[in-house]
């Protein structure tokens, strides 16, 4: 019997990056655990080396509840970013690991995909890359800010084979 080659890399990644996957949606049309694992890891590989992320998938009622408390905003937006680094946990300085979490609404990101004529799962990385980002510190309140955020996008999909979204 032909034995499996081992990839110490891959080993290596997921001791460097824990990810908590839960879908809550109905919906079932969405992109593989493993897909959305690639995706943020894809976005966060260049600036950290360790890192601690949850995605929770919410049908509407639910994500527009969060987007409510947490933004003052009452619809279900397409994702939701929470850092870890935003004030409820202290965590020691020298600590260089992404922590946060990420809520999609799978039911707005397929809606918005068919307005906008997108593919779905081109739709859904850009969105993970998005909210990924926000955790990462990276914003869109000022014009110079939103430029550098899409411009990364913008380079991180092309290095997927995704063409510009904006």
């Amino acid at each position: 019997m032909k034995q499996a080659k081992q990839f110490p890399f891959l080993a290596i990644q997921k001791q460097r990056f824990a990810f908590a996957f839960a879908n809550q949606s109905s919906e079932r049309n969405i992109p593989s655990e493993r897909q959305f694992y690639q995706w943020i890891w894809h976005a966060l590989k260049n600036e950290y080396r360790r890192a601690e992320i949850s995605l929770l998938l919410l049908d509407e009622a639910d994500a527009r509840a969060y987007n409510r408390d947490y933004r003052q905003k009452d619809y279900a937006t397409n994702v939701l970013s929470f850092a870890l680094n935003e004030g409820e946990i202290m965590l020691p300085e020298s600590d260089h690991t992404l922590r946060g979490d990420l809520i999609i609404c799978p039911q707005v990101v397929s809606r918005e995909a068919t307005e906008q004529g997108k593919l779905i799962a081109h739709h859904y990385a850009h969105l993970v890359i998005h909210g990924t980002l926000h955790l990462m510190g990276y914003d869109h309140i000022s014009d110079d800010k939103a430029e550098a955020m899409e411009a990364l996008e913008t380079a991180l999909l092309a290095q997927l084979g995704i063409a510009n979204p904006y």
